[in-house]
């Protein structure tokens, strides 16, 4: 096991790689997946800061006022137009309701009638999920208003608003039940398992690349060939070891996304965690095959280091890992499926599906791609092994006539 010792100890006079592409890229993707706000068991959205002008007075708009301020955080704007401003601005209030004057009446005319309703402005600071929810409230209160206001004819403002809260003030209770064997995904650990990706391809790929690279110098070639040991069994022990540095960076990641996340992955089924995991073992795979052509096609550790960072970066926004697909165009889409990424992305997602997640026939579908590209690529590093072999040896035996001749 000489070669096997050797080629961990050429890997081992490069601990930096270890340190930045193992270590610090792992724990930049676990704050990246920190980063990443899963809503908290039984609450969906959190109290926004509310704010109403009333303009009108009536008691139709005080009803109106004192329930949009019961569904938030309540705060107190002036009404005036530099005050509005500072509000949105300075994100004082996320909802701002403005009740124009003589509201109330031209409600009550219009729902009469059956004329067009009159609508209240809203002032947003952005637009999120609880400003959603206050819409559809409001625009429910309102509902209700009128069906009291058509059915109570001779009721007044003061009765249609009492009956429109009381009613609006029904409630009914939630709880989560967990309809699958397994919890719902957790994004912070999707988004850890996708930029890991780029992570194991940086980290494998320049650390094996490194290795290799030693042993394909002439003269680490010569002196191999001079041994006793078969070249079969000294590409073995390459291969082994190169195989060792990548479960090792496997493990590592693994590890420390199960440590950093596991408050967030309980409930999910160990087979979908499992899968998931497996996933990134055949990109590791696709990274080990990737450092193997580089070893083959240069000895610069600059390059061996720079070669792995683009194209890293490259597939990894083709695949989905720095933008999410839904958002570009569909050449963008169709470019990405000739990436590794794009299915490791789609093998992760599949995964960890609560639904239908684990090694399901399209999640192996996807990691089986995965492995082909490894295949693909390992095979144009051996291809490209092979024509500096055979370029050495005629160098050398070239270089041998010429020496022969003159003793001829």
């Amino acid at each position: 096991m000489q070669v096997f010792k050797a080629a961990l100890k050429a890997f081992f006079r490069h601990p930096i790689y270890l340190l930045i592409y193992v270590v610090f890229l792992s724990c930049m993707g676990v704050f990246m997946g920190m980063s990443v706000n899963d809503a908290p068991s039984g609450e969906y959205l959190t109290r926004p800061r509310v704010a109403v002008v009333d303009r009108d007075g009536e008691e139709l708009s005080q009803g109106l006022r004192a329930f949009v301020l019961g569904q938030g955080e309540a705060v107190e704007v002036e009404d005036t137009e530099r005050a509005l401003q500072d509000a949105v601005m300075q994100e004082l209030a996320s909802y701002i309701v403005i009740i124009p004057e003589g509201f109330s009446a031209d409600f009550a005319h219009a729902a009469a009638t059956g004329a067009k309703m009159p609508e209240v402005q809203v002032i947003v600071s952005t637009q999120s999920a609880e400003v959603t929810m206050m819409d559809s409230l409001v625009d429910e209160y309102l509902g209700v208003a009128r069906t009291y206001t058509l059915a109570l004819a001779a009721a007044s403002q003061a009765q249609v608003a009492e009956r429109t809260s009381a009613a609006m003030a029904h409630t009914a209770s939630v709880s989560v039940v967990q309809a699958t064997e397994t919890a719902p995904l957790s994004n912070a650990f999707l988004v850890y398992l996708q930029f890991e990706g780029y992570t194991i391809l940086l980290s494998i790929a320049a650390c094996s690349a490194v290795v290799i690279s030693r042993f394909g110098r002439e003269e680490m070639r010569r002196r191999v060939a001079a041994s006793p040991v078969p070249q079969l069994r000294v590409n073995l022990q390459i291969a082994a070891a190169c195989l060792l540095i990548m479960l090792v960076c496997w493990a590592f990641v693994c590890g420390l996304g199960i440590v950093a996340f596991g408050g967030r992955i309980l409930g999910v089924a160990t087979s979908h965690i499992a899968a998931a995991l497996a996933a990134l073992l055949c990109y590791s795979l696709f990274s080990l095959a990737f450092g193997f052509l580089v070893g083959q096609m240069t000895s610069n550790e600059l390059v061996m280091n720079a070669v792995p960072n683009i194209v890293g970066l490259v597939i990894s926004f083709l695949g989905g890992v720095w933008v999410s697909l839904d958002l570009v165009g569909e050449p963008i889409v169709t470019i990405a499926k000739f990436t590794p990424v794009y299915y490791y992305n789609e093998a992760i997602r599949g995964a960890l599906d609560p639904a239908c997640g684990g090694l399901t026939p399209g999640v192996l579908a996807n990691m089986g791609v995965v492995c082909l590209f490894a295949l693909v690529v390992f095979c144009v590093g051996l291809a490209i092994s092979g024509i500096r072999v055979g370029r050495m040896g005629v160098w050398n035996g070239s270089s041998t006539k010429r020496l022969s001749h003159p003793a001829a």
